[in-house]
C-alpha cells in the first residue's frame, strides 16, 4: 500500500483536477459575472421530465416544484459562478427530484459473469489476473437505484446562447436506496441506503457537453457482510468542440473517490480514474478512454464477504462512446 503522502499527494491532484475551469479562447469574451432570472410575471412551477441515457448511467427524473415558484436561469460562462449561485439558499429546499436510474455496463458484467462464466473469461488478458470486463466496470457498486433530492434547482444557460437544451444545476440533499450490491462483478443481496449532500450540473450543448457531480455521504448496508461508510466524491467531464483535439484538460474528465469506514475511519477505498475525449468532426459521437486505479482494502467487507488478506490494485480501463 503507498504511503499516506503519496496517496494524499494523489488526492490533491486529483481534486485540483477536478474543480479545474477552462480557459477561454482569446478572441471570445468571457466574465465571471452572472444573471440569475427569476420566474417571470405569469410564470408558474410545473413539473418536467428529464432523461439522460449513457452506457454507464442511464436516468430519468422528474422535478416536482415544492412553492409556485418556477425553476430560475443561471446564465453564465463560467463554472465558478454557477458553482455560488447553485450554493445560494441551498439550506431550504424548493424542489424535489424523483429518479430512477441503471448503470447499464456494470450490470450487464454482472450478467455474464452469473450466467455465462466461459463468455466471461473469454475477456481475460492471457495469465496476467486482468479481465477486460472487470476493468470496464470496476468502482461501480450498484446496478440500480432509486433516490429523491431535495433542494434548489436551476436552468443553465449560457450567455447569449438561444439553443435550448437539459442543461439543469443541483444542489441539495440526495436520499438513495437499492438491493443489489456489486462485489467483483458479482451481485450481492444488500437493501442499502444512502444519504449525501451534493452539487451536480449538466450543460448540454452541440458543441460543448459539461457535467460536475460533488458529493459527501454516507452508505449503509442491511447486509452486515459489507460495511458502512463515508465517502466523498468528485466528478468532473467536459467536452468542448471548439477546443483543439489535444487540448487534454477541455476535453476529459476526472473522478476522485474516497471511502472510510463508519468505525474507526480507515480509508477502505481510494479511486482515481482520468478520462480523454476525442471529438471528431463531423462525427454525431465521441470516442472516450477512461483510465485509473481502484485501491481497496480487505476490510471493506467482513463475514463471508472478506475474501482478501491484502490490500488491491485494480486497473480501470473503460472504453466508451459519448452522444
Amino acid at each position: 500500500m503507498p504511503s499516506f503522502t503519496n496517496h494524499l499527494r494523489l488526492i490533491c491532484i486529483a481534486a485540483a483536477l477536478c474543480l479545474h475551469t477552462p480557459a477561454t479562447f482569446a478572441a471570445e469574451t468571457h466574465t465571471e459575472e452572472s444573471h440569475v432570472e427569476d420566474a417571470k410575471s405569469g410564470d408558474v412551477s410545473k413539473t418536467e421530465v428529464v432523461f439522460e441515457a449513457s452506457p454507464y448511467y442511464t436516468n430519468v427524473d422528474l422535478n416536482v416544484p415544492l412553492t409556485k415558484e418556477a425553476i430560475p436561469t443561471i446564465t453564465s460562462d463560467s463554472e465558478s459562478v454557477i458553482y455560488r449561485d447553485l450554493i445560494k439558499g441551498s439550506l431550504i429546499p424548493r424542489y424535489m427530484v424523483l429518479e430512477a436510474s441503471v448503470y447499464p455496463t456494470p450490470w450487464l458484467s454482472s450478467y455474464i459473469k452469473s450466467h455465462s462464466t466461459n463468455l466471461y473469461r473469454q475477456f481475460e488478458i492471457g495469465n496476467t489476473g486482468i479481465n477486460l470486463l472487470e476493468s470496464a466496470t470496476v468502482g461501480f457498486q450498484e446496478p440500480w437505484a432509486v433516490s429523491a433530492f431535495f433542494g434548489n434547482v436551476a436552468k443553465l444557460n449560457r450567455p447569449k446562447e438561444q439553443r435550448q437544451g437539459n442543461n439543469y444545476g443541483y444542489t441539495g440533499y440526495l436520499f438513495s436506496a437499492g438491493n443489489k450490491h456489486i462485489k467483483s462483478n458479482m451481485l450481492v443481496p444488500d437493501d442499502w441506503y444512502e444519504f449525501e449532500w451534493k452539487i451536480k450540473g449538466n450543460i448540454d450543448y452541440p458543441d460543448e457537453k459539461l457535467s460536475w457531480s460533488f458529493r459527501v455521504g454516507g452508505h449503509f448496508n442491511t447486509n452486515k457482510d459489507v460495511n458502512d461508510v463515508t465517502y466523498v466524491s468528485l466528478h468532473r467531464s467536459n467536452l468542448d468542440l471548439r477546443y483543439p483535439f489535444l487540448a487534454w484538460l477541455e476535453n476529459a474528465n476526472y473522478d476522485l473517490r474516497m471511502h472510510f469506514l463508519q468505525r474507526g475511519a480507515k480509508m477502505v477505498r481510494l479511486e482515481l480514474i482520468a478520462g480523454k475525449k476525442f471529438p471528431i468532426s463531423g462525427w454525431r459521437y465521441t470516442p472516450t478512454v477512461d483510465v485509473g486505479v481502484v485501491w481497496s482494502s480487505p476490510d471493506e467487507y467482513s463475514g463471508a464477504l472478506r475474501d482478501m488478506r491484502n490490500n488491491t490494485t485494480t486497473l480501470v480501463f473503460r472504453p466508451s462512446i459519448e452522444f
